[in-house]
């Protein structure tokens, strides 16, 4: 592990804060990450415990509960840039290993998966960059815990713009029938692992497609999770 670690990051030094580390992250930054409330279904950061923030009181979305290690917000917002668009497939599956860490200690009750599965990008998408972030944090999380993964099961089958690039009702739009997954056993557990959850959407759709082929439970493991714009923000 250590020399996995040392050809990860050979300067010795924290992704973050610059301090010598043997790991990506030093354990001041591993530490450091907001602990505050989450709403249980969709992770959104509260300033309380309650059974669900406003939004999803309202309306629940059909996936049963979501984790997310921290906040999209600097800087642990640099650590996506870094697996997004730095061509660095083996730090998203080291911060796959962290988030499966955090799982088993503040979620004991979500496991073990049937499988773990990683929101799926498009074929151009996925030509384009050279590999999906969603599929190695999927892996570092899985070999964690020891649960089987698979990114086969579900496919994006319509492209279209990044959400990230979508405000509003064209996110749901975006994604609207855009996921189909392979025949599940009945009632199956599943848990699906992206990167970073804003609005939520893109979470549901894939989750309805997994209902719909057959999984009795979907949860979502998020990497960050995008904070409320602003006091009665959205939540969700």
């Amino acid at each position: 592990m250590g020399g996995l670690l040392r050809a990860l990051l050979p300067e010795g030094r924290c992704r973050l804060c610059g301090l010598p580390s043997r790991a990506p992250l030093c354990s001041a930054c591993q530490c450091e990450r907001p602990a505050r409330w989450r709403c249980p279904r969709c992770a959104l950061a509260l300033h309380g415990p309650v059974a669900a923030c406003g939004a999803c009181a309202l309306r629940l979305p059909c996936f049963a509960g979501t984790l997310a290690w921290s906040d999209y917000a600097a800087p642990w917002d640099r650590l996506v840039a870094q697996c997004k668009f730095g061509d660095d497939a083996a730090l998203a599956r080291w911060l796959g290993r962290l988030l499966g860490q955090c799982l088993r200690a503040e979620r004991p009750g979500w496991g073990p998966a049937r499988c773990v599965l990683p929101v799926p990008l498009g074929p151009a998408r996925l030509r384009q960059r050279g590999y999906n972030q969603a599929w190695e944090l999927a892996r570092g999380l899985a070999a964690e815990l020891g649960w089987p993964c698979d990114c086969r099961l579900l496919q994006r089958r319509r492209e279209g713009p990044a959400q990230s690039a979508l405000a509003g009702q064209r996110r749901a739009a975006n994604v609207r029938g855009a996921f189909a997954a392979a025949p599940l056993p009945r009632g199956a557990r599943v848990l699906l692992v992206d990167d970073v959850m804003t609005s939520g959407n893109t979470a549901e759709h894939a989750a309805r497609a997994l209902l719909r082929a057959g999984a009795g439970d979907v949860r979502v493991a998020v990497l960050l999770r995008t904070p409320a714009p602003g006091p009665g923000g959205p939540g969700c």
